[in-house]
């Protein structure tokens, strides 16, 4: 026991109690501190995170921007190249079109030409005439001419087609134009270029009831065929035809003197 003289001392116990309130305040305080730096650090670096994160995602923004630009403007200039090719093909067809046209309206003008020329094959209703050499004797003291087809009696016979309203007309398969000869070369006949024998087939192609026209015309009546035939009992036969076809010319059809007016 410690008298009251001497100096009182703390048991290591109540040091201890006595010591333990300040260690734990300045645990806590250095918790706190280290979560407050820690979520400082951590806020720092979100911080800088969006930032960056905000500047990269401009950057990427303006570029996907600028070749947005870049491509609509390719577009545009596809488009009105393509407008242009689409007008410059559409001039082309216009002028293909009135070339098509004009060229068919030449090709038409050319074959209603060649059609009256005699150029052309051609077909339709019509009539068959034929003429052969009597075959009567010949009397004694009678000119044997009288009883052969002669080349005027084919002259008269043409004529008088035409004048009936015939088109187009062949003798044994001669087609005859503007410029085709009807000549007697001794006992044959030659047209065109060809030397013809009775019998003489004549093809006529014309409008209905040209047969009828042609016997009642007065080429015909008034002929000296139609009187040989009476006469001197040349064979003569006519039949109506349906349909005819009839060649197209063959030989020469230029002119040597006649030229067009104004030439």
């Amino acid at each position: 026991m410690s008298g009251p003289g001497n100096s009182t001392r703390s048991s290591p116990a109540v040091r201890l109690l006595s010591a333990r309130p300040r260690f734990r305040f300045a645990g806590w305080a250095l918790s706190i501190g280290l979560a407050l730096a820690v979520i400082g650090f951590a806020a720092a670096a979100q911080w800088k995170g969006s930032e960056a994160r905000q500047d990269y995602t401009s950057s990427a923004q303006q570029v996907l921007a600028a070749q947005v630009v870049g491509l609509e403007g390719e577009q545009k200039t596809l488009r009105d190249q393509l407008a242009a090719a689409e007008r410059q093909v559409q001039s082309f067809q216009s002028a293909s079109a009135g070339s098509q046209s004009a060229q068919a309206q030449l090709n038409q003008q050319l074959a209603s030409a060649r059609l009256a020329a005699g150029l052309t094959k051609v077909s339709g209703p019509g009539v068959i005439i034929e003429i052969s050499d009597s075959s009567r004797p010949v009397p004694a003291g009678e000119n044997p001419a009288n009883y052969i087809v002669l080349v005027d009696d084919l002259h008269d016979i043409v004529t008088a087609l035409w004048a009936s309203g015939a088109e187009a007309i062949t003798i044994n398969g001669e087609r005859l134009v503007s410029t085709s000869s009807i000549y007697g070369v001794g006992s044959s006949i030659l047209v065109n270029t060809a030397f013809l024998s009775p019998t003489f087939r004549l093809e006529a192609i014309g409008p209905n009831g040209l047969l009828d026209r042609f016997l009642a015309n007065p080429a015909w009546l008034s002929s000296r065929v139609a009187h040989r035939i009476d006469a001197f009992g040349l064979e003569f036969a006519t039949q109506q035809a349906g349909s005819l076809t009839l060649p197209a010319f063959v030989g020469n059809t230029r002119f040597r003197w006649a030229v067009p007016e104004g030439s």
